[in-house]
């Protein structure tokens, strides 16, 4: 572990004592007794949760690329681990890419598949936005594409991605809001290399 992933590690630790802080601010708030809880307290409350757990998840992300932590695993029987857990362990080593994205249109967890199509490490991506990445397909803009998926809540497709001096056509199927503000993509590549 060098001293720059060290220092990462530490402000990735901030940022979320900083966010879960905010989330627990917000759930004792909600413990009083009040008539006039009104939505926006609720989404607050929902979107500091959502920050809480993006930040932990870009943590763990961290650690486990960079091996900064020696963290024992204390389940190791299969059976015993949560179901959460072997799924985010299946998602990190899925074939097919795997992205998911926040309503700025910035990557906050890829799987493996996903740096690998990027020729990035993940902590590279997670941060970018999309259009960094992708363009709209018929001519339209990448917001107005993003629009119409969120409001359709589904979407499937194909797309090309740009990077690292290639251009890959995928199919993709993706889902807006599978968490509140979070939206997931899968693709798989459909063709070989095309000339860009």
């Amino acid at each position: 572990m060098d001293r720059e992933e060290c220092s990462e590690r530490i402000r990735l630790v901030d940022e979320y004592s900083r966010s879960i802080t905010d989330f627990n601010n917000l759930l004792e708030f909600l413990k009083r007794p009040s008539r006039d809880l009104s939505e926006e307290v609720w989404k607050a409350a929902e979107t500091a949760r959502a920050e809480s757990q993006i930040a932990w998840d870009v943590l763990n992300t961290h650690i486990a690329e960079h091996k900064c932590i020696d963290v024992p695993d204390r389940t190791p029987d299969l059976h015993q681990r949560s179901s959460g857990s072997v799924l985010e362990k299946a998602a990190l080593a899925a074939v097919d890419v795997i992205l998911v994205a926040d309503d700025d249109r910035r990557y906050v967890a890829v799987n493996q598949a996903a740096a690998d199509a990027f020729g990035l490490r993940r902590s590279e991506v997670v941060g970018r936005r999309i259009d960094e990445f992708f363009a709209a397909a018929g001519g339209g803009t990448i917001h107005e594409a993003w629009n119409s998926f969120v409001a359709g809540r589904l979407k499937r497709g194909i797309c090309e991605m740009k990077t690292a001096g290639r251009q890959c056509r995928f199919e993709f199927r993706a889902k807006a809001n599978f968490a509140p503000g979070l939206h997931m993509s899968v693709l798989r590549e459909v063709t070989e290399d095309v000339e860009s």
